[in-house]
Formats: structure tokens, sequence, C-alpha cells
């Protein structure tokens, strides 16, 4: 009886395994079309009038030390899909990590997410205690936004419905 409960067990989680025609393969057209888009966005970063800026003051910090920065990540999950644009230009301060995309850089980003419908994830409302509520987000959002326990948030109402979260560093 045990060995039929096992062979089953086998059998579902082989089952369960991607076969090799779903698993995606790097080919060197895909490589190709990477290296020219990378080009692509190199070359215009070169005329960026945010490329001379060094030891700028911090909007969020204070510190002087906002640079040009030609090595930004966007990431972003819409409707369940997780897209990551690496090698994009902007402003970065060095003592806080806040950075903002030069105008490049958002069209490139706009390209990718411009006609994509904006998603939401549900985050259960529980009480902490002492009169207080706290919201439990789901594991993509710490993982995209960078949220830790020791960050500090400022909540804005805007309206009986909705809010705005601004995250700080701790």
């Amino acid at each position: 009886m045990k060995n039929d409960a096992k062979t089953e067990t086998m059998n579902l989680k082989n089952e369960d395994a991607p076969k090799a025609a779903n698993i995606p393969t790097i080919t060197p057209d895909i490589v190709e079309e990477t290296n020219i888009e990378i080009a692509r966005r190199r070359a215009g970063r070169y005329g960026s009038p945010l490329k001379n800026i060094a030891d700028a003051p911090c909007p969020v910090c204070g510190s002087q030390s906002v640079s040009f920065a030609d090595n930004l990540v966007f990431e972003v999950v819409l409707t369940g899909e997780r897209i990551v644009i690496p090698n994009l230009s902007g402003l970065r301060c060095s003592n806080c990590g806040d950075f903002a995309f030069d105008a490049d850089s958002s069209k490139i980003i706009n390209e990718h997410t411009g006609n994509k419908p904006a998603g939401g994830y549900e985050c259960r409302i529980s009480t902490v205690g002492a009169e207080k509520l706290g919201m439990y987000f789901p594991k993509d959002v710490l993982r995209v936004m960078e949220i830790t326990k020791k960050g500090k948030a400022i909540v804005t109402p805007l309206s009986r419905r909705k809010m705005m979260v601004e995250l700080y560093p701790e």
C-alpha cells in the first residue's frame, strides 16, 4: 500500500515538472536583439542633459550626493506580468539610493508599460493592538518596492477610499 502511494506521489511530481518544449531557449537572434536594444539605449544617453550632474542635493535625504547614473533598473509588476528594464539612465543619490529616470529612459519605460493596464494587489488589514490597524503586503510588493521592517512610511489620505504611501529608508 505504501509503495502505491509513493509511486502515485512521484508520478504527480513528474507531471508538474516543465516539459523541455516549454522552457525558453536563448537563441543567437535573441542575444543580437538584446545587444541592439542596449546599444540603442546607450546611444541616446550621451545627449542626456543630466550627464554632467554630480553632487547635487537629494530631495529625499538632503545630502549632496545625487549624480548621473547609467545603470538604473526599472522593475514593476503589472497585472501579474513582471517587467524588468535594465541599463537605464537618470539620477541616483548615493546616500539614500533614491533615483529618477531621465527623459529618454522614461520614453523606453512608457514603450514597454504604457499599453498595459495597471494591476493591484489585495492587502489584508488586521488589528495590531491598542486601537491600531496594520496592513500585510504581498511578497511581490515587498520585493519590487524594497520594503523592509526598518523602513518608514508616510501615509497621506486622499479621499475616504484612497491614500498615498511614501516610503523612506531608515
